[in-house]
This record gives C-alpha cells, sequence and structure tokens, in this order.
C-alpha cells in the first residue's frame, strides 16, 4: 500500500504558527488523521479536508500568539531583518550603479530580480532565526511594495503585470524560499541514510 503525505506547504504553515511546545503534537496528530482519510476516502479530498483545518485553525493561533506577545517578537526580528533586507538591496543598487552605469530602463528591468532575490535571502534569514517569522515579514513586504506603487516611485511607465508581480511574488518569495529549501534539505538527509 502506497502511504500519502499531507500537502507540504499546508504543514509548514501550520508549523510556522504553532507554538513549539504544541507543533509536534498538534501536527503528528493532524497529519495521523490525514492519514486515515486517506484510507477511508480518496488523497484528493483528505488533502481538502487537511487544508480546511489548516484555514479553519489559523486565524484562532495567530490570534493567540498576539496575546500571548510572542508575535511581538517575531515581529521585532521581522523588523530587524526588513531592515538587513533593505540595506543589502540599497548597497547592490548603488555598486551596480557605480559599476555598470544602467539607464532608467536598465534598472526596470534589474529591479524584479534584485527584489525576488532579496525577498528570497531575506525569508532565509527570518526563518533561520525563528520559525514563523517568514509572514511576518512577508506582510511587511507586501505593505512597503503596496505603499512604493501608490506613491508612484518608477518614473518609467511599467504595464499593470510589472506591479502585480511585485506585490504577489514578492511576498511569495519571502515565505517559499525558506519552505523549498527546507524541503530540499530534509528530501536529502531521507536520501543519504
Amino acid at each position: 500500500m502506497k502511504r500519502h503525505a499531507p500537502p507540504t506547504f499546508a504543514c509548514w504553515l501550520l508549523a510556522s504558527v504553532l507554538p513549539g511546545m504544541d507543533r509536534e503534537a498538534m501536527l503528528g496528530d493532524l497529519i495521523e488523521e490525514y492519514g486515515l482519510r486517506v484510507d477511508s476516502t480518496s488523497p484528493f479530498k483528505a488533502s481538502r479536508w487537511f487544508w480546511g483545518q489548516v484555514c479553519r485553525s489559523f486565524p484562532s493561533i495567530v490570534w493567540s500568539l498576539l496575546w500571548s506577545g510572542r508575535l511581538l517578537i517575531s515581529a521585532n526580528i521581522a523588523l530587524g531583518v526588513y531592515i538587513l533586507m533593505a540595506t543589502l538591496k540599497l548597497s547592490t543598487e548603488l555598486m551596480i550603479a557605480k559599476l555598470a552605469a544602467p539607464g532608467e530602463t536598465a534598472r526596470v528591468i534589474l529591479a524584479p530580480i534584485l527584489f525576488l532575490a532579496t525577498a528570497a535571502v531575506g525569508g532565509c534569514v527570518a526563518a533561520r532565526i525563528r520559525y514563523g517569522t517568514t509572514l511576518v515579514l512577508a506582510t511587511m513586504v507586501l505593505i512597503t511594495v503596496v505603499v512604493l506603487i501608490r506613491i508612484k516611485i518608477c518614473s518609467v511607465p511599467v504595464p499593470w503585470w510589472y506591479q502585480f508581480g511585485f506585490l504577489t511574488l514578492g511576498p511569495l518569495a519571502v515565505i517559499l524560499a525558506p519552505a523549498v529549501l527546507g524541503a530540499l534539505k530534509t528530501g536529502t538527509r531521507s536520501t543519504d541514510r
């Protein structure tokens, strides 16, 4: 009989907000129930159920984190990483401007690459410092992009999808980079045994 694994991103998302003392027990119970549901129904229905449980649990867990003060610690770490990301991005832009002296059009082309790379590195640093901080950092990145779009920071006219790319891919890079790298590390460890 083939064993099915629960949705990886749903597990990571829930684990990122669960307190450390409860994380293993709650995820273990949810994964165990998922296995029972896969055996009795189908993998699709079991995955849908799993996602439903994560989506229903997420707001109350975040609310309890907010009231317990643990979210404040994550917000402070995210702010520090955010400042590090901004410093890294600005210094890289200055180096590129001094070395290559690109025009405004070249900046429009290089900006998404630099932004996504900085967001991914920031997400990995935040996840390394404290589990779950990436969600707070992604929210900060999203707010920054909305403000920059609103004040029209780019002087070159760009299509709507260019701005939409920053709006969606920036926060996703913060969240997905540590999740993907974590999954890759877990995959290489299991094959090394």
